[in-house]
């Protein structure tokens, strides 16, 4: 392509509205003659960022960005030069002289199939209007009717009536000039085995899918036959002049309100888009039944600053609503969610609860990036150290999306509490590339393996947390001066208050009082084992205590005895003959301890309990 002409640049600004430009990138108000609004180049709470629409420029007084409306779009949407002049003269219908015919000619083709392509679609939904709201379109109007939608609303949209039948549309276009063969570069028709061509839409509710400068570009289309003969939804394929993954249903209606509000609502589908809007929540949109790509999240961000995803409650609409966090955290957009009930979606939710329930949820949103970290480490909260391992994978894959340094660790602070991991090592973990994640974990398992308790005192533990109504005769008793470990007599001991002061335990609140390391995954596993109801019944439950504390006495017996004979070895009899005495006489008494724990053991009412 040869260089642009001055005089074709001047005519294109003299004839493009920078005011209306930056609008559709940028929620503006008035300040005077001139106009403000958040910069979309920088991050930035108070309004720096101004258009002066007689001058016909823009200027932020916070990162000095500034130019004609041609330097704006090129800084925002990356467009080169001549792509952005055009652009603006494509749309102001401005011919662009080339340097060669053959260039020339491309160029000229490529207008006129989209002047036409525009043209074809303008036609469509005229028909598709008229249709609705004539004679043929009381079937349509009364489904509409059913689902909420009032003809305002209608109208506001601009829904249609696609009628019965295989050549409705064809010939009513055809009338107009257009060909069938266009029609089927257009989505409109379809062509059949023998030559000719039929209708896409048939018998269908139509939505026209409008780009922000209020082009239609496409179609959707719900069935109104019950009969299953086809699918319920269809939509127009993608075109030379249509990526639906770079549009968003609703935003030509929705970009006011969500520049006022400075928020979306992301719902599913085209009829929640709707419905909401007449209920009067304003600032929902739709991703054209894809997962929201990038494009569409940079599209968001012309017009707000938080999105709220609200998709249907199934399992597909958690699946959907995860695969959002990319697209907009790389945006940099506020991204929040708002989950319904398994068998909800947000038109039935709001036709049953209202608007105001709604609109209460979005003030309570959660954020998306809590939500998913939520989804993934609720199910192993509290379970083994593999299990919680295991849904690493799932936590770094939705950790590496968080692009906000302070977040990502917040976050993993988070993770580490939540998963009882200690918060270097998981970091470590997480910091590697998944290939190189294999050292990290296992330092992470090893940190994160119970505590090596002797099986009586682990019997013990596991009991009190079955029976901690025990505790305070344990204590009485002095029992905790058997145990080898020191951490488990405190840990029974947090126990033992916490069962005070809440009638009972709670485990969550219990976990959360004992710190990350060996102890706790000891808690853990205890825990596991009395919710899997391997313990025994109160009786058999109480034999086994017995058995344990009995097993402590004699374990607290060896370990005395085997102290005071090194001790007794120690002293010097002709020195410390008082000494010597003193302790056999202690070694005396802890082997007949010993002795009467033995003859205990076997006795046929130590047996029987």
């Amino acid at each position: 392509m040869g260089l642009i002409p001055q005089s074709v640049i001047e005519d294109v600004l003299a004839r493009t509205d920078i005011l209306q430009t930056v609008q559709q990138y940028v929620s503006l108000k008035r300040a005077g003659n001139n106009y403000k609004g958040l910069c979309p180049f920088h991050d930035e709470n108070s309004p720096s960022f101004f258009v002066h629409p007689g001058m016909g420029i823009y200027k932020c007084f916070g990162c000095s960005e500034g130019g004609n409306v041609i330097q704006f779009l090129m800084s925002i949407e990356g467009w080169n030069f001549p792509e952005t002049v055009r652009t603006l003269a494509e749309r102001a219908g401005i011919e662009i002289p080339e340097e060669s015919p053959q260039q020339a000619e491309a160029a000229r083709k490529r207008r006129e199939g989209k002047k036409i392509y525009l043209a074809i679609m303008d036609a469509a939904r005229d028909f598709y209007q008229e249709q609705l709201w004539g004679a043929r379109g009381e079937v349509a109007r009364r489904y509409l009717a059913e689902r909420g939608i009032d003809e305002e609303t209608a109208r506001t949209f601009g829904l249609g009536y696609a009628p019965d039948g295989w050549e409705n549309t064809i010939e009513a276009l055809g009338k107009k000039g257009f060909k069938p063969a266009w029609l089927e570069r257009a989505g409109l028709a379809i062509a059949n085995d023998r030559g000719g061509h039929y209708d896409r839409f048939r018998h269908r509710v139509v939505f026209p899918v409008v780009d922000v400068w209020g082009n239609t570009l496409a179609f959707g289309g719900r069935a109104l036959a019950s009969d299953g003969g086809g699918a319920k939804y269809i939509n127009s394929p993608e075109t030379p002049f249509y990526t639906k993954g770079e549009q968003l249903y609703g935003l030509d209606v929705a970009k006011s309100a969500m520049g006022k509000e400075e928020q979306a609502l992301v719902v599913e589908g085209n009829f929640d888009v709707i419905a909401l809007h007449g209920a009067g929540i304003g600032v929902t949109v739709a991703p054209m039944g894809t997962a929201l790509t990038e494009v569409q999240a940079r599209l968001l961000r012309r017009f707000a600053r938080r999105v709220i995803i609200a998709f249907d409650g199934d399992s597909a609409g958690e699946e959907a609503t995860l695969r959002c966090l990319g697209a907009l955290e790389s945006a940099g957009l506020e991204a929040l969610v708002v989950r319904f009930d398994e068998a909800d979606d947000p038109d039935t939710f709001v036709r049953r609860e209202g608007a105001d329930a709604l609109r209460a949820r979005m003030e309570a949103a959660q954020p998306l990036v809590a939500w998913a970290l939520d989804r993934a480490i609720k199910p192993v909260e509290g379970a083994t150290i593999e299990a919680r391992l295991g849904a690493l994978e799932s936590v770094g894959t939705i950790l590496t999306q968080v692009k906000e340094p302070a977040a990502w660790e917040h976050y993993a602070r988070e993770v580490a509490r939540r998963l009882a991991i200690e918060p270097a090592l998981l970091k470590d973990y997480l910091k590697r590339p998944p290939e190189r994640r294999d050292q990290a974990r296992q330092a992470v398992l090893k940190a994160g393996q119970g505590a090596r308790l002797p099986s009586a005192e682990y019997g013990v533990l596991a009991v009190l947390l079955d029976q901690p109504k025990w505790l305070s005769d344990f204590f009485r008793e002095e029992l905790d001066k058997l145990l080898s470990s020191q951490e488990l007599a405190d840990f029974l001991r947090v126990v033992q208050n916490h069962y005070q002061t809440h009638d009972g335990i709670n485990r969550p609140l219990l976990l959360e009082a004992t710190p990350p390391g060996g102890m706790r995954e000891t808690v853990i596993a205890a825990l596991a084992e009395v919710e899997s109801q391997r313990l025994y019944g109160p009786e058999e439950a109480l034999r086994w205590y017995r058995d344990c504390v009995r097993t402590l006495k004699k374990a607290w017996a060896v370990r005395m005895d085997e102290h005071l004979q090194r001790e007794l070895n120690n002293v010097d009899f002709r020195s410390e003959r008082e000494r010597f005495v003193q302790i056999n006489e202690q070694l005396e008494q802890v082997r007949q301890f010993r002795k009467a724990l033995d003859l205990d053991a076997s006795s046929p009412s130590s047996a029987s309990g």
